[in-house]
Protein backbone atom coordinates (compact mmCIF):
# COMPACT_ATOMS: atom_id res chain seq x y z
CA UNK A 1 0.00 0.00 0.00
CA UNK A 2 1.31 3.50 -0.96
CA UNK A 3 1.59 6.25 1.76
CA UNK A 4 3.26 9.14 -0.40
CA UNK A 5 2.02 12.54 0.82
CA UNK A 6 0.08 11.05 3.85
CA UNK A 7 0.30 12.98 7.11
CA UNK A 8 1.00 10.68 10.17
CA UNK A 9 -1.95 11.19 11.80
CA UNK A 10 -3.75 9.96 8.25
CA UNK A 11 -1.85 6.76 8.27
CA UNK A 12 -2.74 5.96 12.08
CA UNK A 13 -6.32 6.73 11.04
CA UNK A 14 -6.47 4.89 7.51
CA UNK A 15 -7.13 1.07 8.93
CA UNK A 16 -10.12 2.41 11.30
CA UNK A 17 -11.69 3.90 8.36
CA UNK A 18 -10.47 1.43 6.26
CA UNK A 19 -12.29 -1.36 7.50
CA UNK A 20 -15.53 0.59 8.68
CA UNK A 21 -16.20 1.81 4.68
CA UNK A 22 -14.95 -1.40 2.78
CA UNK A 23 -17.05 -1.67 -0.38
CA UNK A 24 -17.09 -6.17 -1.15
CA UNK A 25 -15.32 -6.61 -4.65
CA UNK A 26 -13.24 -3.00 -4.61
CA UNK A 27 -10.00 -2.13 -3.41
CA UNK A 28 -9.86 0.21 -0.52
CA UNK A 29 -7.26 3.44 -1.25
CA UNK A 30 -6.85 6.82 0.36
CA UNK A 31 -5.92 9.76 -2.12
CA UNK A 32 -5.18 13.01 -1.55
CA UNK A 33 -8.00 15.80 -3.09
CA UNK A 34 -8.71 19.31 -2.45
CA UNK A 35 -11.70 20.63 -0.90
CA UNK A 36 -12.23 24.53 -1.63
CA UNK A 37 -8.56 25.58 -0.64
CA UNK A 38 -8.01 22.55 1.39
CA UNK A 39 -5.63 19.52 1.17
CA UNK A 40 -7.37 16.79 2.66
CA UNK A 41 -7.43 12.83 2.83
CA UNK A 42 -10.28 11.42 0.68
CA UNK A 43 -11.04 7.70 1.01
CA UNK A 44 -11.68 6.05 -2.07
CA UNK A 45 -13.66 2.41 -3.12
CA UNK A 46 -11.64 0.86 -6.58
CA UNK A 47 -13.08 -1.30 -8.73
CA UNK A 48 -11.54 -3.79 -10.40
CA UNK A 49 -11.79 -1.30 -14.40
CA UNK A 50 -10.49 1.34 -12.35
CA UNK A 51 -13.43 3.41 -11.78
CA UNK A 52 -13.03 5.15 -8.22
CA UNK A 53 -15.74 5.82 -5.99
CA UNK A 54 -15.23 8.53 -3.16
CA UNK A 55 -16.23 7.43 0.40
CA UNK A 56 -14.82 10.04 2.95
CA UNK A 57 -12.87 12.49 4.04
CA UNK A 58 -10.50 12.51 7.16
CA UNK A 59 -10.99 14.93 9.45
CA UNK A 60 -7.07 15.04 9.87
CA UNK A 61 -6.81 18.42 8.39
CA UNK A 62 -7.55 21.01 10.80
CA UNK A 63 -9.47 23.22 8.68
CA UNK A 64 -11.62 20.62 8.19
CA UNK A 65 -12.43 19.82 11.93
CA UNK A 66 -12.76 23.23 12.73
CA UNK A 67 -15.72 23.02 10.37
CA UNK A 68 -17.78 20.15 12.19
CA UNK A 69 -20.88 20.62 14.47
CA UNK A 70 -22.09 17.41 15.91
CA UNK A 71 -25.86 17.34 15.73
CA UNK A 72 -27.88 14.77 18.46
CA UNK A 73 -26.46 13.44 21.49
CA UNK A 74 -23.24 15.21 22.88
CA UNK A 75 -22.05 11.98 24.96
CA UNK A 76 -19.83 10.80 22.65
CA UNK A 77 -17.97 8.82 25.38
CA UNK A 78 -20.74 5.97 25.70
CA UNK A 79 -20.62 4.88 22.24
CA UNK A 80 -19.63 1.60 22.02
CA UNK A 81 -18.14 1.61 18.77
CA UNK A 82 -17.83 3.32 15.35
CA UNK A 83 -21.08 4.81 13.97
CA UNK A 84 -22.34 7.64 12.01
CA UNK A 85 -23.51 10.61 12.94
CA UNK A 86 -25.64 13.60 11.88
CA UNK A 87 -23.48 17.00 11.44
CA UNK A 88 -23.51 20.36 10.47
CA UNK A 89 -20.21 21.97 8.60
CA UNK A 90 -20.61 25.09 7.81
CA UNK A 91 -24.51 25.28 7.15
CA UNK A 92 -24.40 21.99 5.15
CA UNK A 93 -26.01 18.81 6.51
CA UNK A 94 -23.97 16.39 6.81
CA UNK A 95 -22.98 12.30 8.07
CA UNK A 96 -20.06 12.17 10.37
CA UNK A 97 -18.42 8.36 11.11
CA UNK A 98 -17.39 8.70 15.03
CA UNK A 99 -15.11 5.95 16.93
CA UNK A 100 -12.32 6.05 18.35
CA UNK A 101 -9.26 7.36 17.33
CA UNK A 102 -4.95 6.35 17.45
CA UNK A 103 -5.36 8.10 20.91
CA UNK A 104 -7.98 6.05 22.02
CA UNK A 105 -10.64 8.85 22.61
CA UNK A 106 -14.02 9.20 20.47
CA UNK A 107 -14.15 12.45 18.08
CA UNK A 108 -15.12 12.73 14.57
CA UNK A 109 -13.00 10.55 12.19
CA UNK A 110 -14.19 11.06 8.66
CA UNK A 111 -17.16 13.09 6.95
CA UNK A 112 -19.08 10.76 4.37
CA UNK A 113 -18.71 12.20 0.99
CA UNK A 114 -22.51 13.92 0.16
CA UNK A 115 -23.67 15.34 -3.15
CA UNK A 116 -21.77 18.55 -2.64
CA UNK A 117 -18.89 17.21 -1.32
CA UNK A 118 -18.71 14.62 -4.29
CA UNK A 119 -18.67 17.97 -6.38
CA UNK A 120 -16.00 19.88 -4.94
CA UNK A 121 -13.48 17.30 -4.11
CA UNK A 122 -10.70 17.58 -7.00
CA UNK A 123 -8.68 14.37 -6.48
CA UNK A 124 -5.08 15.72 -7.89
CA UNK A 125 -3.03 12.82 -8.58
CA UNK A 126 -1.41 13.65 -11.90
CA UNK A 127 -0.26 16.78 -9.23
CA UNK A 128 1.05 14.46 -6.47
CA UNK A 129 3.08 12.55 -9.06
CA UNK A 130 5.17 15.69 -10.20
CA UNK A 131 6.27 15.87 -7.24
CA UNK A 132 7.99 12.92 -6.47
Amino acid sequence: MSAISLADSERELWPIVRERLRKPGRMMALMRGVVGDTEVAAVVAVEPRGAVEPLAILTTTQEIADEISLCGDPDLDRLAETSVQAAKIGEYDAEVLVGAGPDGRRRPLAILVNPWLEQHLLVFARTLWRRY
